[in-house]
């Protein structure tokens, strides 16, 4: 168990925290990043939506569908979750208001409301997908809360599709666009995929790793994200933008 942690993986069930077997602070704490997980499921199954209106080339048409489906169920797996601790949908999304003015949520808002070209497609799939799969591999799936380690469970094997998909079109989108064009789409994209994680050394991110909910610091997920694309990226022949070290990141 990491240093400091006071619960291990898998420890706290539903029935905990509507018995009230639990720290008031956890629960409030477990709330809040119940909530942000699911808005941010949300408005990546919106965008998806919105793709399939805006994407052009029929032949992405079939994986926009089945990404738009799996994003819907795991923004209801987590919805689901907390529900089960008297949370409705309507009162987390309220809730999250204040926060869709964060930087951390500037790309999933982005994909949700801005028209996608198959460029935009690839870009949010780049800045959304992958920084999901870190998330929730890294942080969720050992969660102290038991329902939420097993919805990320569920959600991870589709993650790492859609990972995958990203990494397959962007050789093709290199071929298609040239690198000049995907380096400049790429430009416009990375800094607020690299701010989806959330400031580091928060209040909200010590007491998450403190009660188990997360297991590693946003500031460590950047860099493992931003490490993981540089190969990625080197591998068609494009350099990562470079970005100024404070968050909110923006290119340097």
């Amino acid at each position: 168990m990491p240093l400091g942690r006071q619960f291990p993986a898998r420890t706290i069930e539903a029935e905990d925290i509507r018995l009230r077997r639990v720290d008031p602070h956890y629960v409030k704490t477990l709330i809040r990043l119940l909530a942000a997980h699911a808005l941010a499921e949300k408005l990546t199954a919106l965008g998806y939506q919105r793709a399939l209106d805006t994407v052009t080339n029929e032949s992405l048409r079939p994986t926009i569908e089945k990404n738009l489906a799996e994003e819907c169920r795991h923004a209801a797996l987590v919805y689901r979750a907390l529900r089960e601790i008297g949370v409705t949908q309507e009162e987390a999304d309220r809730a999250m208001i204040p926060a869709l003015k964060a930087p951390s949520f500037e790309a999933p808002l982005r994909f949700a409301k801005s028209p996608a070209g198959e460029l935009d497609l690839l870009m949010a799939s780049l800045s959304l997908d992958m920084t999901g799969l870190l998330m929730i591999g890294v942080n969720y799936r050992d969660s102290s809360y038991a329902p939420h380690a097993r919805a990320a469970e569920r959600i991870l094997d589709d993650e790492a599709e859609h990972e995958m998909f990203a990494v397959g079109e962007l050789a093709i989108a290199v071929d298609s666009f040239g690198p000049e064009a995907v380096a400049a789409a790429l430009k416009q994209w990375l800094p607020a995929a690299a701010n989806f994680f959330g400031p580091p050394g928060s209040g909200f991110g010590y007491d998450c790793m403190r009660f188990g909910l997360k297991a590693r610091d946003n500031g460590e997920l950047t860099e493992l994200y931003l490490s993981m694309l540089e190969r990625r990226l080197g591998n068609v022949g494009l350099a990562i933008p470079r970005l100024t070290s404070g968050y909110p990141h923006t290119l340097a």
